[in-house]
């Protein structure tokens, strides 16, 4: 009976995560000057679905402890501090992620936007065997690389020019042009 208000203390306690090790996908808690051997974190999804999101050194963690034995604990993460509070610029009915590198993926219900802003350096890659289609205005600022075919089954207006193999889209020339219902040769390259 001693040991009861023990045990009862030690199911719950508030620690930080002291390391990471990714390959088992464990980590080690500091709960005063006690230190935890590895021990699994509480991840979104770790069935058929998995979710990855490994803690951070220095994280706060509610460490879970059947039985009071910190060996058998598991770490909750998810606990704003004053070090690492709610992100900045995120409305009330906003979902999102900040990254360490300074990128930040949110999308917010009430203003119907999802955004993703990425450091410089960054990339974004989409693979997808199926296809990407997109419903709705289009606006791309800087360049478009395109590897494959394009076939434009729409009305074509450009602003830009928009070159493929050399030829331009909007303003190319056409060689052996004949008035009358004959068709011109092929286009050739300005």
């Amino acid at each position: 009976m001693s040991d009861l208000p023990r045990l009862i203390e030690n199911l719950l306690r508030c620690g930080v995560i002291d390391s990471v090790d990714h390959a088992a996908a464990k980590c080690r808690v500091r709960v005063g000057g006690l230190l935890t051997p590895p021990v699994p974190w509480i991840e979104g999804r770790a069935g058929l679905a998995r979710t990855w999101w490994a803690p951070s050194v220095g994280e706060q963690v509610m460490l879970l402890c059947p039985g009071g034995d910190p060996a058998r604990g598991v770490a909750l993460r998810g606990l704003y501090t004053d070090a690492a509070g709610r992100p900045d610029g995120f409305s009330d009915s906003a979902h999102g992620a900040v990254y360490d590198d300074g990128a930040v993926v949110v999308y917010d219900p009430e203003t119907h936007l999802l955004r993703a802003t990425l450091p410089g350096g960054a990339r974004v890659q989409i693979v997808a065997p199926g296809g990407i289609e997109v419903t709705g205005d289009t606006k791309i600022t800087g360049k478009l690389h395109v590897t494959e075919d394009v076939t434009v089954d729409a009305k074509v207006t450009a602003s830009v020019d928009v070159v493929s193999n050399g030829i331009s889209l909007v303003k190319h020339p056409h060689k052996n042009v004949q008035t009358g219902p004959y068709l011109s040769g092929e286009p050739v390259a300005s």
